[in-house]
């Protein structure tokens, strides 16, 4: 079974959502980003840990297409 190709501006936005979703699943009374809108270093470590795993996920049911 071939998997599905997802672009690339389709692929980030997608595991942008879900690193997201998990993140607040995880650490639901957490403040990630300070007043200026940057990622606090509390939550830096952790988000970019669960982003590797949703790609991980991703890379086995999806196929990123090249530019």
């Amino acid at each position: 079974m071939s998997k599905p190709k997802i672009n690339a501006e389709t692929w980030v936005g997608l595991y942008a959502e879900l690193s997201a979703y998990v993140e607040n699943k995880c650490y639901p009374n957490r403040i990630t980003h300070d007043s200026n809108g940057s990622r606090t270093e509390e939550s830096e470590d952790d988000f970019l840990d669960i982003v590797d795993t949703v790609e991980t996920i991703m890379h086995t049911y999806l196929k990123k297409e090249q530019d």
